[in-house]
Formats: C-alpha cells, structure tokens, sequence
C-alpha cells in the first residue's frame, strides 16, 4: 500500500469542507488526537456561511436529541452549551387528521435552541483547538496520487486528505462529484417558517412538539416546535413548495394547535418567511475513498426520519477523525474502519426506510387515525410512537419489540375491534 496513504504524519494537513456540527466535530477531534498523539496536524475548515451575529438562517429545526451532551463532553471533550438552550421538549402530541395523541416519557428531554447559535459556538470551539477557520466556498478539487488540491473562492491548497461535511449543498457536491466518483443522497425537500404568537399564548403552549401526518401523499411529515419565544413551522416531501406550506399552515389539525395565526398581522416582521432546504433518505454513493471521506448528512449517515441529526453528525465527523489519524486516509482503510463504526447508523437504515413506507401506506389508505385512537389504550403502541418521533432508539429495536406475538396479535384484534361513530 500507497505509505502516503496511512495514518496522519506529522506536520499533515486536513482540509474540512463545511463547519456545520459534522465537520467542526471532525476538525475538534483531530487536533485533540493529534495532541495525543505528539504530532502537529494542520486542520482548515472551510465554511461559505457565517454564523456569528445570525446573519444566516439554519433551515434545521434546532431539536438535539440525548445523548448529544454526552457526546460533547464525553467524547469530544467540549461544554455542552446549556447556556443556548431556550427550551427542554418533554414530550410530543402525534397528529393524524382527525386524531391526536399525547406521547410522554421518562427519558431524558431534548434540547430546543437556535442551531446557527449551535453551529457558532462548536465551531469556536474548534478555533481554541487551534483550527484555522476559513469563510469561503470550496469551487474545485483536484485528487492526485500524492495529496488534494483545493481551490477556493478565495484561495488555493494542498492537503493530504479531505473530509467532507457539507449537507447537501449543491455546489460542494457538484465539485466533489466531478473530481470523485462521490453521488450525493437521494433526498426529501423541506420548508421551514417561524411565527412569533402573542406572549399569554406562547406561555400556554407548553414544551411538546406537535407532529403531523397529513393524508396527503405529498408532505410526509409536519411539525410545529416551541422554540424561545416563538414556533418553529417545517414539513417535509418530495418536490413540496411554498403551496404546500401555505396549504399545512391553513389546515384543520394545524389551525387547532396554533389557533392565533393572523398572517395580514403578524406579530413580527419575519413571520412567516420561508426558508427551503433538504435532508437525506439514502446513503450516497462513494461516501469515501483514497484522500477523502465524507460525514453527516453529505453521506446520508442520519436516521430515515430525520432524527438525531447533530448527533449522527458529530458522532460520524468523530470517527473519520479516529481512522484519519490510526487506520489511514485510503479507501480500503475507510471501507473497513470508517464503516464498521457507522455500523450502527447504517444497520438501521433498512428498518427506517421500512418504517417510512408504512407510514406513508398508512397516510394514502386513511388508516392513521385508527392506528392513533388504537395507541391509546397500548401503553407499549405509545411507547413505540415516542421513541419512532422522538429518535431515541434506533428502529429494528422498536420493530423487534412490536412484533412480540402477544403485542401485535392483540393490536391486531383492537384494530379491527369495531368502534363507537366517531369517524375513526
């Protein structure tokens, strides 16, 4: 094997592209395993927005789910800013169209904050570590037998290897898919707005986020999240537009939830401003190779309904960091080390994607508001529903526990137990 395709040597340089939580986590761990170490490994990160004084909106809704703490601090060796928190989520209420259930736990809660807040203070972080933060564009890339050449919009380098942790943006995706057999996942679209309700209103609403399951085929999913003083809106489908957020704001389930929704007079200036953005329902294609590796959601590495997405960021920026620096930057290297520790993420996609499309069945044959009103009486149904929306377990295990012979037969027969006119 290629020696240059090793483990990090000292005086090495690491180009990151994309200071998300994904990459800012990556550029973190190397510097602390290199201290390690004893060797000094340059590490740039290349991040086009700037976070610092919100001048950019996140179109993440900003939920970090537990153990994202723990993974900070524990293994990361950073604070857990608690100081950005606005609100601790203590549970979720499940919209169908004509039904509602209140989904509560024990577990620990998750965290609502501002996710460009977030994004700020990980990526400060990695500055203490001695990270060099560079606020621009990655335009090109170039893989050679010996190192990347990485062009800017504002400069020009040479790195031994390249991590890539930029979502799904469209241009760093285009210039690594043209300079690396890299194909970016297949993804859903989603829209996201924020209303500011009047203050007695925002202290009733309480600290649960409203889930919806529209029984259109179009948008998968909807939520609506208390953030500090104000909610969160977004919705997720293929091919959704401003129609149809126009169209889940105007609806009977939603109008109930947020009853005080005057868009002629909103209460802030910014209401109702949309913002679009994407996440991934696949793994992408060539998610590594010689010189190059890429994390988070740019690698489709996230749960099938867009849970836990910082954490899977974090966690996988972390583990490339690891093979970097003690298996070697070669595909072969990432193929066997990199995978095997995303094993986990990557075990649970099928069960995702099979959730997902029962769901989606369950949506289009109007059988959603059966299976709520069913839930009710099945403490281990609305234990299920929680850990599906909350992303606190990983799906074959919430599939494993539903189709225990005695659970599942006497759903069944609930299911079709007839009921009282209520049009369910």
């Amino acid at each position: 094997m290629n020696d240059s395709l090793g483990p990090l040597a000292n005086d090495s340089t690491v180009v990151i592209i994309g200071g998300g939580p994904g990459g800012a986590s990556c550029a973190i761990a190397l510097r602390r395993l290199a201290c390690a170490m004893g060797r000094n490994i340059n590490v740039i990160v290349y991040e086009g927005k700037t976070f610092a004084g919100e001048a950019h909106y996140n179109q993440c809704i900003g939920v970090l789910s537990p153990p994202i703490d723990h993974i900070l601090e524990q293994q990361l060796g950073v604070p857990f800013p608690r100081h950005l928190v606005h609100r601790h989520i203590t549970g979720y209420v499940l919209h169908s169209d004509r039904h509602q259930i209140v989904l509560d736990s024990e577990d620990e809660p998750s965290f609502a904050m501002r996710r460009v807040q977030f994004d700020d203070y990980l990526l400060e972080q990695a500055r203490l570590q001695g990270v060099q933060v560079v606020h621009s564009r990655v335009t090109d890339l170039e893989f050679h037998a010996d190192r990347v050449v990485i062009y800017s919009e504002s400069d020009n380098r040479q790195a031994a290897v390249v991590v890539g942790a930029f979502g799904l943006d469209d241009g760093s995706t285009t210039a690594l898919a043209r300079a690396a057999p890299y194909r970016p996942p297949r993804f859903l679209e989603s829209i996201v707005t924020k209303i500011h309700p009047p203050d007695e209103a925002m202290a009733k609403f309480g600290n649960r986020i409203h889930a919806f399951l529209p029984g259109v085929s179009q948008i998968e999913f909807g939520a609506v999240t208390p953030k500090g003083n104000h909610l969160a809106v977004n919705i997720a489908g293929a091919g959704i537009d401003a129609g149809w957020m126009d169209y889940f704001l105007a609806s009977a389930p939603v109008r109930a939830v947020i009853p005080f929704i005057d868009r002629e007079h909103p209460v802030n200036p910014y209401d109702f401003h949309y913002f679009k953005g994407r996440f991934p329902i696949s793994i992408a294609q060539g998610y590594y190779g010689d010189r190059y590796v890429l994390v988070g959601d740019a690698a489709g590495l996230v749960r099938a309904f867009k849970g836990k997405g910082v954490n899977s960021a974090c966690l996988t920026g972390l583990w490339a960091a690891e093979v970097i620096m003690t298996r070697g930057i070669s595909c072969a290297a990432f193929a066997e080390h990199y995978t095997r520790a995303c094993h986990e993420i990557l075990a649970d996609l099928p069960y995702g994607r099979t959730v997902r499309h029962l769901v989606g069945v369950a949506s289009r044959l109007r059988m959603l508001d059966r299976a709520l009103a069913v839930a009710e009486g099945e403490p281990a149904l609305q234990a299920a529903l929680f850990d599906a929306v909350s992303g606190h377990r990983a799906y074959r295990a919430i599939i494993h526990d539903l189709f225990k012979p005695g659970l599942i037969g006497q759903t069944f027969v609930n299911f079709l137990r007839p009921r009282p006119a209520t049009g369910l």
